[in-house]
């Protein structure tokens, strides 16, 4: 941002000017929820499309669906001398407010109500007075135009079509679909020319894009042209675009919401709140998908809240307690993993960490490693969850054309527009069912790594177990276990069923010999350090609800 000299005369006017002043953004948390609405006023804060959702997959309504209690907000909004509401989770119980007057964070934090007070975001000229740069996101890089096709044919999909083809997605619209009926949220920076490329005429005049709305600039326009990027219509057009015979996205027929929650302006927390906002509307809509081409570790504008590697543990964040929380409410995340494997921050960013985030990765036309972000998770936790063409991806450029880009930022979406069609074919899969299904299809499944994670999956063999065509039955989506295999005897094992009843589980070897037994009783998953004095080899890893008995084979070396 420039800096500008100060003048020797400044008029009185100027100085009392309260917009010249800087602005502060604080997240304010509070204590609970008392005297908020009820769970019989339901309608008024989820939609009847949002219930059937969660009553499809057999998610209860809990404490986190209830808004936040009105008196609050006003109590911290009078108190901080706010001249902006700018975010109200009713999920984690804060909002966040924007005051000229940073002293007022002492004044907030003593309000018997509130539970704690973080600054998120400091605008040196005001609110949102930031300088717009022309910048594009850290998972994007230029877009080159006039490419060939690198292989294959295809009358219908033309340059799109290895994309799609690397993947199995083209099956699924053989089958007959391409994402009719779906709902996809999509986050990212901008929309622009959305309205007027040709690629999305029939997305437009089919009114088929929902809902839309800036999160940053709390406004429902998001094809601002003033905004010097085209990130997020480049990423809507490898799901949406529909040129015949030119380019087809992986989800043509969708329906889509396009939602801003990334500043390009700066880089700070207030953007994990952003995305929060948009993953409570995307609930409250009844979306079944959310494609998020964006991630964080640095906030160059408030350095001491940047991350280490050690917050990318899928919980520390609050943009990953966020997504976690849209899991645990139905909805299917997709996260690019981020471009940083080369770099000299060389890890996933989040939220593409979190525990129930399907993070992808990026390959190049060779199915060979295209410098993604490396996994695992500090704790240990397997990334990506796949990956799919990053390198050379064709998309729908700045001029409306045809043009090829590089980054996960576009793996992600080409993913989430297959993953949408397969749930369309399939709508009984319950959430974490499907997390699971994709990975099991993938190409690493057996032997996932840090590069790759559990591959590239198979489109066409998920559609197979998914509908019971395939040679493949009786699967059990319930629990995952990882590291497997594991160096140290050590491995967590989670459980993806938020309805499942508490469990113990035991240890045998493959002669059937008791090797550990726990009787503590587990509900969301435990570690187990039971194996780090056994001989290397095969185990079984054997669960008990009382009622039914889930067994996973586990190997250490």
């Amino acid at each position: 941002m420039k800096k500008y000299l100060l003048l020797l005369l400044v008029s009185l006017v100027f100085i009392m000017d309260a917009q010249a002043a800087p602005a502060y953004a604080f997240r304010v948390r509070f204590k609970d929820k008392n005297g908020t609405l009820t769970f019989a006023d339901s309608l008024q804060f989820l939609s009847s499309k949002a219930l059937a959702r969660r009553s499809n997959q057999g998610i209860a309504l809990d404490s986190s669906d209830l808004p936040v209690v009105k008196s609050y907000i006003d109590t911290v909004m009078s108190t901080s001398a706010a001249v902006k509401l700018h975010n109200v989770s009713k999920w984690f119980n804060q909002i966040v407010v924007i005051t000229f007057d940073s002293m007022k964070v002492v004044d907030i934090a003593a309000l018997p109500m509130v539970a704690s007070v973080q600054l998120v975001a400091r605008y040196p000229n005001g609110v949102y007075k930031t300088e717009m740069v022309e910048t594009n996101p850290k998972f994007s890089e230029p877009v080159e135009y006039n490419l060939h096709k690198t292989r294959g044919s295809s009358a219908y999909y033309g340059l799109a079509f290895q994309q799609i083809d690397m993947i199995g997605g083209d099956c699924l619209h053989d089958l007959g679909f391409k994402g009719e009926g779906m709902d996809v949220a999509i986050f990212d920076v901008n929309f622009r020319r959305t309205d007027s490329c040709s690629a999305y005429d029939s997305l437009l005049a089919d009114q088929r894009v929902k809902d839309v709305h800036d999160f940053v600039r709390d406004t429902n326009f998001v094809y601002d042209m003033a905004i010097n990027n085209d990130h997020g219509m480049n990423v809507l057009g490898c799901m949406a675009a529909n040129l015949p015979g030119t380019y087809v996205g992986t989800a043509p027929h969708a329906n889509f919401h396009l939602y801003i929650s990334e500043d390009i302006r700066t880089e700070q927390p207030i953007e994990e709140d952003n995305w929060l906002s948009a993953a409570e509307r995307s609930d409250s809509l009844g979306i079944y998908l959310i494609n998020s081409s964006l991630g964080y570790n640095l906030y160059t504008n408030l350095p001491s809240a940047s991350y280490t590697y050690a917050d990318m543990d899928g919980k520390t964040s609050l943009i990953a307690q966020a997504a976690n929380k849209a899991v645990a409410k139905g909805i299917f995340v997709v996260n690019a993993q981020g471009n940083e494997g080369a770099a000299a921050w060389h890890y996933m960013l989040t939220p593409a960490d979190g525990d129930s985030v399907y993070s992808v990765g990026s390959v190049d036309g060779s199915g060979i490693w295209a410098s993604s972000g490396y996994g695992p998770t500090f704790d240990q936790q397997v990334k990506p969850d796949g990956v799919a063409l990053g390198k050379g991806v064709s998309l729908i450029g700045g001029t409306c054309g045809v043009g090829a880009s590089n980054g996960s930022s576009f793996a992600s979406p080409i993913m989430c527009g297959a993953i949408t069609c397969l749930w369309q074919a399939a709508p009984h899969l319950k959430v974490w069912e499907l997390r699971k299904l994709l990975q099991m299809v993938s190409s690493q499944y057996t032997n996932p790594d840090n590069t790759l994670g559990y591959g590239m999956p198979d489109f066409c063999q998920a559609y197979g177990i998914a509908t019971n065509t395939s040679d493949i039955t009786q699967i059990d989506y319930t629990f995952a276990c990882y590291p497997n295999p594991t160096n140290n005897g050590s491995f967590e094992v989670r459980c993806f069923n938020v309805n499942m009843p508490s469990y113990s589980y035991a240890i045998y070897d493959l002669q059937g010999k008791l090797v550990y037994k726990s009787d503590e009783l587990h509900s969301n998953g435990f570690r187990c350090d039971a194996l780090q004095h056994s001989a290397n080899g095969q185990y079984v890893l054997v669960i008990s609800t009382g009622l039914k008995q889930y067994s996973h084979k586990i190997s250490r070396q």
